[in-house]
């Protein structure tokens, strides 16, 4: 099972179920509901979990990073909102 490491240095299991979710929130947030971009989720949920079962660990900037570039590719106001969020809540 792939680990994931914090920005802290704490190290836990992979929970997919964060990315959804943190996709759906960046989704709702841009404007969009979350079935009118079902599709575009599911696909950028698919390509992240493919790159990241072929790691042991990795970095959770590293998992944030390859998220917003295939949101940039394919729904960059998704991947806007998703940056707007980081630079207004955890900027540190």
């Amino acid at each position: 099972m792939t680990k994931v490491i914090k920005n802290k240095g704490k190290i836990e299991a992979f929970n997919p179920n964060k990315i959804k979710g943190s996709l759906q929130k960046a989704t709702i947030d841009a404007g969009y509901t979350v079935e009118e971009k079902k599709d575009i989720i599911n696909q950028v949920f698919a390509n992240i979990n493919k790159k990241i079962d072929a790691d042991e660990e990795i970095k959770s900037e590293t998992i944030k990073m390859c998220l917003l570039t295939e949101l940039d590719k394919c729904e960059p106001y998704i991947a806007k909102s998703w940056r707007n969020f980081d630079k207004k809540y955890k900027s540190r």
